[in-house]
């Protein structure tokens, strides 16, 4: 395994080694685009950044394009973005994002979301993910591995979301935006929390163009409950708090006993 914070990746500006400013911090990886169902999570993340930024915990913005185009976004961005820029450009400009944002790179996207949505970005599979999710994808599968050590591997029926039943250990192949990893201060893969986990509300454009336009009904996700996010925010929190704490990947050399 190989710590994620020595991987060679550029900032949304064209800086070189963006993640080497994240060593010795906790971080909550996410893959964002523009304009999607899931966006209005980068207010839910800005909430994170926000809570903890003084603890040593920080959001790291990984621009993709692999879930963006027609039918998945919309508005200005109804085609996706062309880099990292245009990502950061709409976090800060519609949720007042402050946390960074790396360049845009090709992700592990599921082959049942392309069977689902034929017309996005049929190219990605001539593009080869970016190392960043190569490791990500053999710590998450290194993790389950060892899922004898882990007390949380079984999540089924403990929850009231059903995407936290679905477990901690997933995302080795990535069904959207907003697939969110949280790594230790080493760098290391601690948990992942699927894409439509904090989701809470419909995204802000869309939303005012729904009021503008006299939409009464702007409950997007009929299949969440009133009950699933705070249930989600918590157990977020919860988990960030112990890896401030100290908490570390069951994957960190120095766990090498393990």
């Amino acid at each position: 395994m190989k710590s994620i914070y020595e991987i060679p990746l550029d900032s949304a500006e064209g800086t070189p080694n963006f993640l080497e400013q994240y060593k010795g911090k906790v971080t909550l990886v996410v893959n964002t685009t523009v304009g999607c169902g899931n966006a209005n999570q980068l207010e839910v993340l800005q909430w994170l950044q926000e809570k903890y930024q003084d603890q040593g915990f920080e959001i790291i913005a990984i621009p993709t394009n692999d879930y963006c185009g027609p039918g998945i976004t919309s508005g200005p961005w109804s085609e996706g973005i062309t880099c990292g820029l245009d990502s950061k450009a709409y976090g800060e400009d519609v949720y007042k994002t402050t946390f960074k944002y790396s360049e845009m790179v090709s992700s592990l996207p599921h082959d049942t979301f392309y069977e689902m949505f034929p017309h996005i970005n049929a190219d990605h599979t001539k593009k080869p993910p970016h190392e960043l999710y190569v490791e990500i994808t053999s710590q998450i599968k290194a993790l389950r591995e060892k899922r004898e050590f882990l007390e949380d591997f079984d999540t089924e029926g403990k929850f009231i979301s059903p995407w936290l039943n679905m477990g901690f250990y997933h995302g080795f192949v990535m069904g959207g935006n907003f697939e969110k990893y949280l790594i230790d201060k080493d760098g290391y893969v601690i948990k992942h929390f699927e894409n439509t986990v904090l989701n809470y509300d419909i995204e802000k454009t869309l939303k005012e163009r729904m009021i503008a336009q006299g939409q009464v009904n702007l409950d997007q996700h009929k299949d969440r409950t009133p009950e699933m996010f705070p249930e989600e925010y918590a157990l977020v929190c919860s988990e960030i708090e112990k890896a401030i704490a100290g908490a570390k990947s069951a994957l960190n050399p120095v766990l090498a006993t393990v």
